[in-house]
């Protein structure tokens, strides 16, 4: 039998039973659709990652208080008190890979009010250097100064999600908030940034000057941490070891005590980032998996009913000279093609399922020839492979019995 005329047979049997056809489509479309959206939203969320990581600074180093491997500092501010001032200071002199340091410290469950309005952001303790080191500015006013810091004046910089619950589309400049008791004047509305590697939102902030926070507000003498900016990142190791050793001796810790700080590095981010990200791909993608699995097994059970009911017509194609491998080929086409073509479905269902999944979550989707190349592969060998038993059977059938059934 010529090629054609299997196509054209395959594509007959078919159209002769459109609602078997449409419940063996079903599955793979579902299946196919699943994967799409897994590669186009975990696609969107890896590009995500990389954006806070972005953030981060890939020529920057975090030290946070506290030991440990959680990524980042706690919101307390750490349980440790051991992190200085000083230590930022003594960086700066003696490694001479960094370019300059911002020091932060926290003030713990504060609510800062404004009129009858409240909120509950993270109040932190900052100096001039946080705009440049963080790569960052005010989008309204102006930012905390040296000489901010140096006289402990009470000013403050709120970022955008602050603004919105405290002030709404009112001009916050100049107005008067309260930081627990104490009264502060807003000179400043930061720009927008996000959320960070952790997760957290980076928005919902009020910056004050580092030593208002330390002498006059918390009354404390420690930090929460140090972004460290580099001037190069080609020693970044060198770097951080460097600055390992330079704590440990100022906060005399003995051979095998474990540090009382974290630093963190780019790679460390970037590490973690994809490992949180590969896990929720991989496990969407199992999921994906077993449906089409289970696609295939729903394609395979029919077509051998299919096989059943089309006896006589699989008879008449052997008595009129229809050879066995040209069956085989006639119920593999009539599979793959089901499959295909619920592919090609699923693959735009896909999209448009992720891009409704990128409006409800906010998680960006991102479109690649790889969800299309993987969803029309994946469709085709699922069809391959869900019709060869019942392509096998139907080959194997006897012409005179077949006709007589």
């Amino acid at each position: 039998m010529k090629t054609g005329r299997i196509i054209k047979t395959a594509f007959r049997g078919l159209s002769k039973n459109k609602m078997r056809t449409f419940f063996m489509m079903i599955g793979i479309v579902i299946g196919i659709m699943a994967v799409t959206m897994v590669i186009s939203v975990g696609l969107g969320a890896e590009e995500r990652v990389m954006e806070r990581v972005k953030k981060f600074g890939l020529e920057s180093v975090m030290v946070f208080s506290g030991g440990g491997t959680q990524l980042m500092g706690s919101e307390s501010g750490g349980l440790t008190t051991t992190l200085k001032l000083s230590d930022a200071e003594a960086l700066v002199l003696q490694v001479s890979n960094i370019n300059d340091v911002a020091p932060f410290s926290r003030m713990p469950n504060a609510t800062v009010k404004y009129q009858e309005l409240s909120s509950n952001p993270s109040i932190q303790g900052v100096t001039a250097s946080y705009t440049s080191v963080w790569d960052i500015d005010v989008s309204e006013g102006r930012f905390i100064s040296f000489e901010d810091d140096a006289r402990m004046t009470r000013v403050c910089v709120i970022a955008p999600t602050v603004q919105k619950e405290l002030f709404g589309e009112m001009d916050p400049i100049g107005e008067q908030i309260r930081i627990g008791n104490v009264p502060f004047e807003i000179i400043g509305i930061l720009q927008p940034r996000g959320t960070s590697p952790g997760g957290g939102d980076m928005d919902n902030r009020v910056f004050i000057p580092l030593q208002t926070l330390m002498r006059r507000t918390a009354n404390i003498d420690y930090l929460a941490g140090i972004k460290v900016q580099l001037k190069s990142i080609k020693d970044i190791d060198n770097t951080s070891a460097n600055i390992k050793s330079i704590l440990r001796e100022r906060h005399k810790l003995t051979k095998g005590e474990p540090d009382d700080f974290r630093v963190i590095t780019p790679t460390e981010v970037t590490q973690f980032a994809e490992k949180v990200s590969g896990t929720f791909n991989l496990f969407l993608v199992l999921v994906a998996g077993i449906s089409l699995i289970a696609g295939g097994f729903v394609i395979t059970n029919i077509m051998l009913i299919s096989v059943s009911e089309r006896k006589n017509e699989i008879g008449l194609h052997k008595a009129v000279g229809g050879r066995k491998k040209d069956i085989q080929m006639q119920f593999l086409l009539e599979t793959i093609t089901i499959t295909f073509v619920g592919g090609v479905i699923g693959i735009v269902l896909g999209f448009i399922g992720a891009k409704i999944i990128s409006l409800i979550t906010e998680i960006p989707a991102s479109y690649s020839w790889e969800g299309i190349l993987t969803g029309i592969i994946f469709s085709s060998l699922v069809g391959l492979i869900a019709g060869m038993q019942p392509a096998k059977r139907a080959s194997s059938l006897d012409p005179i019995e077949a006709l007589r059934s």
